[in-house]
């Protein structure tokens, strides 16, 4: 199937490999519920992050709960529409992404969300349930690209699209920078004022706080790409697989990504449109 993996474990596997594909996180979070002594082989706690388990033989459990069967990997590439909440559960009983998913018959309920798209925002969201994937692709520290179409009430200064990719724009005590700001081909055309923007960060709501920092009112807010994947022509509201080279090329993107860590990062999983 595309956008399946086949990668599942062996005997003997790594635990931590194991729990991450049973759907519990990354490894890197895998270990972490080792170390806290949450996960138990046959009956015995383990805090040994090596530890090995044979699936033929070993009961596996974490916090008194049997974990369930190694899934196969999936990616999934879905066109999030707007008014849609990226999360997996609304305490305000809003409308998520995986309700959207269900009722086109695709029970999302095992993939983790790459990135958020605030409820105002739409375009490209890809989910998946490779932790390890979604930790490189998230942390900011990797800088992945991903890029956005944005429509402004009006036509942007060009002092301020240089500050955008310059110095950058202070905002609640951060600076926010952008890789590019340009026109769309089609600006000055249509009468519509619209702007490709290259992000390499994921700051909390970062395009919007940028153009508001200059009075720009942000009409719509698209994403187009993420990473080696594109939105292209998936209509609003629908999903579709992976292909194996769009797979491949998240996974080369993700270990360059952790080949050029420099340390601890924060942001990951805010909604950076």
């Amino acid at each position: 199937m595309d956008g399946a993996d086949t990668d599942n474990p062996v005997n003997p596997v790594r635990l931590n490999r194991y729990l991450a594909q049973c759907g519990l996180g990354s490894r890197r979070e895998c270990d972490r519920l080792i170390a806290a002594g949450s996960v138990a082989v046959n009956g015995t706690t383990v805090k040994e992050l090596g530890t090995r388990v044979d699936l033929s033989r070993d009961t596996v459990t974490v916090a008194g709960k049997r974990a369930g069967r190694a899934l196969p990997l999936q990616y999934v590439a879905c066109h999030k529409s707007r008014g849609i909440m990226v999360t997996a559960k609304d305490p305000q009983g809003r409308e998520t992404v995986y309700d959207a998913l269900g009722k086109k018959g695709f029970n999302a309920s095992h993939l983790k969300y790459v990135g958020r798209l605030d409820r105002d925002s739409e375009g490209l969201l890809l989910m998946t349930n490779d932790g390890d994937l979604v930790h490189a692709l998230t942390h900011p520290r990797f800088h992945i690209k991903k890029s956005y179409l944005v429509r402004i009430e009006r036509k942007l200064l060009p002092e301020h699209a240089g500050q955008m990719t310059g110095a950058g724009v202070r905002s609640n005590g951060q600076t926010l920078t952008a890789g590019k700001v340009s026109p769309r081909e089609t600006e000055g055309i249509t009468g519509e004022h619209w702007y490709v923007v290259d992000l390499y960060e994921g700051k909390n709501r970062q395009i919007r706080r940028m153009f508001e920092s200059f009075g720009y009112e942000i009409i719509r807010l698209k994403r187009t790409q993420f990473g080696t994947v594109k939105l292209g022509s998936l209509r609003r509201g629908s999903y579709r697989f992976l292909e194996p080279r769009e797979i491949a090329g998240l996974r080369r993107l993700g270990h360059a990504g952790t080949r050029t860590r420099t340390g601890k990062g924060k942001g990951r999983g805010r909604a950076d449109a």
